[in-house]
């Protein structure tokens, strides 16, 4: 007996569920492992004894002054320009002196005048002085006589006094170099007018020697001898190498926690212009055992844990990271020097070592195929 229509359709169905239930129990593919993290690396290095640390400063005249007027008024010529070599004594600018002149003038006659009135006081002191010595002058009168002369001779000191104020007024209408040297800037202008002690002029004496100015972090300070030898470096004179001792070591920060630092440089120099740039070289006041053994990691290389822990991470040779704990001797421009169980040429996490872990796979930067999605 054949099939009937109704029971081909129902064996279709069942071959076709079959189909999907068969289709829904396959295992999907193994998905693709996760790529590892790149990461930028560094190569630990020797801190090879001692530490140095480089620093940017600039060259200065020792002997050096921002010049002004004692007196106010205005500017009637400027002699000099910046450059322009100086003696000492000579005149590099003048006021305009005819106030002054008026009242020197006024004063001389009023000492003048006091002299005349003086001097008739004391002649007639003189005659009742003689008079009153033969009875016919009484002795109020000459008690009067004499305080009229010395009340002559108080009114003629202060005239000369006058006198002597309006002298140096003038003199002073006039800017003298306290020094030889040069100008090395000029900050005023003729026909400007200027008040007392307001700059007019800035001169500096080579002669004097040059000292370097620079600023220092204040991990540093604390490191750094008064007196102490350090080493400069001057790119304009092609890298020329000069011995500088620490003269001062400011005491308030001027900018971001860095605290001024000036040296004098030793030796003289035809050469050396003021502005010129210098390379600082220095080695704080530490003993050379303290250096031993020491290493040389980015300073952004460092992660801070808890409980004021400092470590870094290490790449193994099979790429995974490896905490390391170390100890901090001294931060350095863009570097540490630390101590810990790290080999030179070891290769650690240079920056980001937050962003990864210990045990984490990773791929260095620049080394191997870089995949891209």
């Amino acid at each position: 007996m054949k099939p009937s229509f109704k029971q081909w359709s129902r064996l279709g169905v069942l071959v076709l569920g079959a189909a999907l239930i068969s289709g829904c129990n396959d295992k999907p593919s193994s998905a693709e492992p996760p790529q590892p993290r790149l990461v930028d690396a560094a190569q630990v290095k020797a801190a090879n004894g001692a530490s140095q640390v480089s620093l940017s400063g600039r060259l200065r005249a020792v002997e050096r002054t921002v010049l002004s007027f004692e007196v106010g008024g205005e500017i009637s010529a400027i002699h000099v320009d910046v450059g322009d070599a100086v003696e000492q004594g000579q005149v590099l600018a003048s006021l305009n002196a005819e106030r002054y002149q008026l009242v020197l003038n006024q004063a001389q006659a009023s000492a003048t005048e006091a002299q005349a009135a003086l001097t008739e006081k004391q002649l007639d002191f003189d005659r009742l002085q003689e008079l009153q010595g033969k009875g016919f002058v009484s002795k109020a009168n000459l008690d009067a006589a004499r305080a009229a002369l010395d009340t002559a001779q108080s009114r003629l000191s202060s005239a000369q006094a006058s006198v002597s104020i309006a002298e140096r007024d003038v003199a002073l209408t006039q800017l003298r170099a306290p020094f030889a040297g040069s100008i090395s800037d000029r900050l005023a202008e003729p026909a400007q007018r200027i008040s007392p002690n307001e700059p007019v002029l800035e001169a500096i004496s080579e002669r004097g020697g040059f000292e370097v100015y620079t600023h220092v972090p204040e991990a540093m300070v604390s490191k750094l001898e008064r007196g102490s030898e350090q080493q400069v470096v001057i790119p304009a004179l092609d890298n020329e190498r000069r011995t500088a001792i620490i003269e001062h070591i400011g005491t308030r920060p001027e900018s971001s926690n860095n605290y001024p630092l000036v040296l004098a440089v030793e030796g003289a120099s035809n050469e050396l212009r003021s502005g010129m740039t210098a390379q600082v070289l220095l080695s704080p006041a530490r003993s050379a055992a303290a250096h031993q053994g020491t290493l040389l990691v980015p300073l952004t290389a460092l992660v801070h844990g808890d409980n004021e822990s400092v470590y870094v991470l290490r790449i193994n040779p099979d790429n995974t990271l490896e905490r390391v704990d170390i100890e901090l001797i001294e931060p350095r421009v863009k570097l540490a020097e630390v101590r810990g169980s790290l080999m030179p040429g070891d290769k650690i996490v240079a920056r980001g070592a937050e962003f990864v872990a210990p045990g984490q796979t990773v791929a260095i930067l620049g080394q191997g195929p870089e995949r891209f999605n």
